[in-house]
């Protein structure tokens, strides 16, 4: 094959086009192929779905009298179901084609210039028709009625080629290449320019309109390389140097009947005479091959069309022209899932290969049939017949296509009107504000072809999109009988997804798996169905068969893990979330995150990445939030905060408002990395509960158990009693728990033996069994079973005489029990001033190998309280730093390094510890009394009334906080806010202790009044 012998007579400027148009035309193979492999999953996206279900996890766990409590928080799940999502057309490829398109209309009419008068003529006449088909004035630019654009195009490329033709006979290739891409950049500039559309609609329009002159080429091309594939078989078994290297006439015929038989029985099948599938070669690879080795028969025939064109500067440019429109138009059919249209180009590559093929083959075989069985070299002198001459191949060839195309009922021209009317409806789907037209041309496609699947598609996907539900049932239901596919399924799904649908839910995919046995979406869905009903064990099973088939296993991975974690299977889940730890997939983190929050599976050892874009799905949301409760992530620090205040203030993130304010909350009362603000978290958490309606009884829940770790025991039974109120029942056990600790036993008792609704037997059980405590006396828990004693002597070791509790304490004889019950005695003798007995208790029962945890941290309080109070300050700085707190006794770490900062004569360390302290433990009121009362020493008074303020507004209840704010307002001369704060106290305590706290003040109400009137 000496397909570029030529080449180097050729111009520089002609090679360099030649180069360009070449590469133009392998690139537009490679759209086609792109559009083939990924285009229907472009227009008609299979997306995945996500739904989110809540995980109960546990925050902050605490027992207090021996009952457990914790935070609840959800964790959240993420499952996947994959749905057809909203038709999208990808304009890229409009671009594309537009740019094929142009460039292609530059090279005809700039070869249009160097032709002959009679083929010029035709030429220019094709190019008129060509210009027409793209409607131009149907922009509106001038009047949709009137010519003008598509005169002024005609004028400009028309005048120049004649000019080039009759005239300018001289000037070389490259500046008429030059010079016509000149006129139409300037064309297209100008009409993007005057539009009234926008650019990518404009470009739409050309294209779509354009695609019926790209379909006529296309098929004169595939007429001009019909027979190619039978020329190259030809080639191939003749083309030997060896005779006997030659295959003879028994082979070629063989494998041109195979070849003739495959386009055969592709027809048959097409027009529906077979009913079997055939997987044979497929008609657009019957064009690829003959494409290329097409252009090395244009070159082999040259002498057939010698009188009207040169094969190298006219012929082969040509070709490549047409070759560039055919795949830019395929490709563009491909890559917009134009089913029609995409079968119109396979009917023309069928019906025009078959006839002219055979054709082909009669003449090859009464010509050269007794030279292929010598062995001969024919393929050198195919075009050179002694017997039927050429011209015959395409009359033969033009009489069986004529025959073939009626036989098939015109199904081609039938299939190209159905994907042209596909095309005009997803231009004025998007020109239209209500796409009445694009409604119609989509209706009057689907009427022109059996097979047409896209306007199907297309139309349920616009019903969707207005809501019309029983239209878009209609669609899909026509579209699956014309052909089942497992989209199909899926879509018609998508419809029966309430719960009064389950059946004909159900029903579907059940078909689609039954259709489609090894579609993994479809089996995915079927499973995650299944998990909404009882059947746990099909759910399990059509997950399993999912992951076994599908190409994305990650996602049904998560779904497992969601479907074992929310249908309480904790064994399995965290084995699976163990087995899947290599995962990288969101969906798949996050569900192994709410596992190991949830069930206290393993944790993944990276954590996801914050989001980068401040508009949140479900999953990033999802992904985002379990990330935050885990403690010890640097889930506190400058960044994650900003980010959240970021997400937080976008309007896109509406729906997931609540669970981002309760996680800013969570962060701020629980800081790791920064040091926590509990007081910032209790004004959030207020806020949020306010404002969030039916959950407020959740948030004011979480605020109570906050004041309870706290110890601020009638504020934590003040929230819980809010919280009852709102119907949040696990409050009514809480609120028993506060208000015993409290000294309420009274309304303690009420609530547990009331008509309370407790959310369980075992809540109600706890609830009862404290109030019996509570109404218990010294020699009644005496003989109470351990816990029982423990729990009276937590609620009442600080009020009885010590013999009764002692009597209470030495009757405890349970282990785990006995350190417990140690906490509250060591607080009485601390109280009565019996340091030496509470240390001897500290020392037995809290070791020095004493695991660090709640329990030693109250201990270590009570250690450095003893230390302090018998003076011995040294060994209190000492030890103090290696003690352990715990978060909510971090307080305690802060206020004896305070003291001793200021013992030390330190004022600037101290001021910097209590700062840290009324900061970090706002419900620390010994804390904030020093604080208060160091700032007063310090000649800072206003410090000292502010921060008693603020502790004021942290912890409303306190008594003590009241009486020092009211004498420190009393001192800076703010009597109108003194005599606030006696109104806010009176209600707090008892006539008999506001009014000995009154004549304790009264010299300096009067002092205070007096100074007021001389001011006056």
């Amino acid at each position: 094959m000496k397909l570029l012998s030529f080449w180097p007579a050729v111009e520089p400027g002609r090679r360099f086009l030649y180069a360009l148009l070449v590469a133009l035309v392998l690139a537009a193979m490679a759209f086609g192929v792109y559009g083939f492999l990924y285009g229907q999953q472009t227009v008609f996206p299979l997306e995945k779905q996500p739904e989110l279900f809540p995980a109960e996890a546990h925050l902050s766990p605490a027992a207090p009298l021996l009952t457990p409590m914790r935070v609840e928080v959800n964790a959240y799940l993420v499952t996947e179901r994959y749905a057809m999502g909203a038709m999208q057309l990808p304009l890229w490829a409009t671009w594309t084609y537009l740019a094929g398109l142009a460039v292609a209309l530059t090279f005809f009419w700039t070869l249009a210039s160097t032709l002959k008068r009679m083929p010029y003529y035709a030429a220019v006449l094709l190019g008129m028709l060509w210009l027409s088909t793209l409607n131009l004035d149907l922009l509106g630019i001038f009047s949709e009625t009137s010519r003008i654009l598509l005169v002024i195009a005609l004028g400009a490329l028309g005048v120049g080629s004649f000019l080039f033709q009759a005239f300018w006979t001289r000037v070389s290739f490259l500046l008429r290449f030059l010079v016509f891409s000149g006129l139409v950049g300037g064309l297209s500039l100008a009409l993007f320019y005057f539009s009234p559309l926008p650019a990518p609609l404009t470009a739409l329009h050309v294209v779509n309109y354009s695609t019926l002159g790209s379909f006529v080429a296309a098929v004169l091309f595939m007429v001009l390389v019909a027979y190619e594939n039978l020329h190259g078989l030809l080639w191939f078994n003749t083309q030997a140097q060896q005779p006997q290297r030659r295959f003879g006439l028994v082979q070629f015929v063989l494998i041109s009947l195979l070849y003739l038989g495959n386009l055969l029985l592709l027809y048959l099948r097409q027009t529906g005479v077979v009913a079997f599938d055939f997987a044979g070669l497929d008609a657009l690879v019957v064009l690829l091959f003959s494409a290329l080795v097409g252009l090395w028969g244009l070159r082999q025939r040259q002498g057939q069309y010698a009188r009207f064109f040169r094969f190298e500067t006219e012929a082969a440019p040509l070709y490549l022209v047409l070759a560039l429109l055919t795949f830019l138009g395929l490709g563009y059919a491909l890559m917009l899932a134009n089913d029609p249209l995409v079968q119109a180009y396979r009917s023309a590559v069928i019906a025009t290969h078959l006839a002219y093929g055979v054709a082909f083959f009669i003449y090859v075989l009464v010509n050269f049939g007794p030279l292929i069985k010598q062995k001969l070299r024919v393929y050198k002198v195919v075009y050179d017949p002694r017997q039927l001459p050429y011209f015959t191949v395409y009359l033969m060839g033009t009489v069986l296509l004529f025959v073939l195309v009626l036989r098939s009922n015109y199904a081609l021209y039938f299939q190209h009107q159905a994907g042209y009317y596909n095309y005009l409806g997803d231009l004025y789907r998007q020109t239209e504000d209500r796409p009445l037209l694009a409604e119609q041309f989509y209706h009057e496609a689907s009427t022109q072809s059996r097979n047409n699947l896209r306007s199907n598609y297309s139309l349920a996907d616009m019903y969707h999109q207005a809501g019309s539900r029983t239209l878009e049932l209609h669609q899909i239901l026509e579209a699956q009988e014309r052909k089942s596919s497992p989209e199909g399924y899926l879509r018609l799904a998508s419809l029966f997804t309430s719960s009064s649908d389950l059946f004909e839910h159900l029903k579907v995919l059940q078909e689609g798996v039954k259709a489609f046995p090894a579609h993994a979406p479809l089996l995915n869905n079927l499973g995650l169905l299944y998990g909404t009903t009882a059947f746990s064990d099909s759910a399990g099973y059509y997950l399993d068969a999912a992951l076994a088939q599908s190409e994305e296993p990650e996602v049904i991975q998560a779904n497992q893990l969601a479907f074992l974690a929310s249908h309480k299977f904790p064994k399995q889940a965290k084995e699976f979330s163990q087995q899947y730890r290599q995962g990288t997939y969101g969906p798949l983190l996050t569900n192994r995150m709410a596992i190991a929050l949830a069930l206290g599976g393993p944790r993944p050892q990276q954590l996801p990445a914050l989001p980068a874009d401040s508009a949140l799905s479900t999953q990033t949301f999802a992904s985002f939030y379990n990330r935050q409760l885990f403690p010890g992530s640097q889930k506190d620090s400058s960044s994650t905060f900003n980010t959240l205040n970021t997400l937080l203030r976008q309007e896109e993130n509406q729906p997931f408002l609540d669970d981002l304010t309760l996680v800013k909350a969570l962060l701020l009362q629980q800081g790791t990395l920064s040091a926590p603000q509990p007081a910032q978290a209790k004004t959030t958490l207020e806020y949020l509960a306010s404002s969030s309606g039916g959950a407020a009884g959740y948030y004011y829940d979480i605020l109570g158990q906050w004041m309870l770790q706290g110890k601020l025991y009638p504020l934590a039974a003040e929230y819980f009693q809010k919280a009852r109120q709102a119907g949040y029942r696990d409050a009514h056990l809480h609120a028993v728990i506060a208000l015993a600790l409290a000294g309420e036993y009274g309304q303690a008792t009420q609530i547990a033996l009331g008509d309370s609704n407790f959310p369980d037997p075992a809540q109600r059980k706890a609830a009862t069994q404290l109030a019996i405590v509570s109404q218990m006396t010294a020699e009644q828990a005496a003989g109470a079973p351990d816990s029982m004693k423990v729990q009276f002597l937590q609620m009442k070791a600080l009020q009885l005489p010590l013999p009764q509790v002692e009597a209470v304490a030495n009757g405890i004889t349970t282990k785990t029990l006995a350190p417990v019950a140690a906490l509250p005695l060591v607080q009485r003798y601390l109280q009565e001033g019996n340091t030496t007995t509470a240390g001897n208790l500290l020392r037995l029962h809290f070791p020095a190998d004493f695991p660090k945890n709640r329990l030693k941290s109250e201990a270590n309080v009570l250690q450095a309280q003893l230390w302090w109070k018998t003076g011995q300050a040294e060994e209190l700085a000492k030890q103090l730093p290696g003690l352990y707190f715990a978060p909510q006794n971090v307080g305690t770490k802060l206020y004896y390094q305070a003291l001793l900062a200021q013992r030390n004569k330190n004022p600037k360390a101290a001021t910097n510890l209590y700062n840290q302290l009324l900061k970090r433990a706002p419900w620390s009121e010994e804390g904030q009394l020093a604080a208060a009362d160091f700032f007063l020493a310090q000649k800072q008074p206003m410090k000292a009334y502010d921060l008693l303020l603020e502790a004021i507004g942290y912890n409303p209840r306190s008594v003590v906080l009241r009486k020092a704010y009211i004498k420190v307002a009393l001192g800076q001369g703010l009597r109108e806010y003194a005599l606030q704060g006696l109104e806010q106290l009176q209600p707090l305590v008892s006539p008999q202790e506001y009014l000995t706290f009154r004549n304790e003040i009264e010299a300096r109400l009067q002092a205070s009044e007096a100074l007021l009137q001389d001011w006056q």
